[in-house]
């Protein structure tokens, strides 16, 4: 009995992760398209919108949210960071287009004890191992040094419109 109430929790935990439309945790998709839109506030949010302004992710720094657009997919097992610019800490637009269908990837961000301090956005191309050509930080309320995007200029430029 014990054991069919185990599976039953995990079930159910499964089932709320799994949600697309309700805040999550941790979570990944993989979307068909190639060209997105990223609108970042570090004091609000970032949202992911597709080219026909569909919104496929976004992150606050209490929650994130998966687009029902993509496809829910395993995390990627490592991250390939190395050609993303410098941070950006204000608010800013920018439109990007990837060489093969993106996969955007939330989680939460703790402090040592545990507690959700914010929110990472990251979209790339790629799996098992995520190359990231847009990433969004939100974390520490308040703090106008603490939230950040980053982009690749190879694939995401300033001022371009979706």
């Amino acid at each position: 009995m014990r054991r069919l109430a185990a599976v039953a929790v995990a079930v159910a935990a499964l089932a709320v992760g799994f949600s697309t439309s309700a805040s999550i945790g941790t979570g990944t998709v993989a979307c068909a398209m190639s060209s997105f839109s990223v609108s970042f506030d570090p004091a609000r949010r970032v949202v992911v919108t597709s080219g026909d302004n569909k919104v496929l992710a976004s992150a606050s720094f209490t929650a994130r949210s998966l687009g029902s657009e993509c496809k829910r997919v395993a995390e990627p097992k490592g991250y390939a960071d190395g050609g993303l610019g410098p941070e950006i800490r204000k608010t800013i637009s920018f439109r990007c287009a990837a060489n093969a269908p993106i996969r955007i990837h939330v989680n939460p961000i703790t402090d040592e004890a545990g507690k959700i301090v914010g929110s990472n956005l990251s979209v790339g191309i790629g799996a098992p191992r995520l190359r990231v050509i847009a990433s969004a930080v939100l974390k520490n309320r308040g703090d106008p040094y603490a939230s950040r995007v980053y982009r690749a200029r190879s694939y995401c430029k300033l001022g371009a419109k979706s």
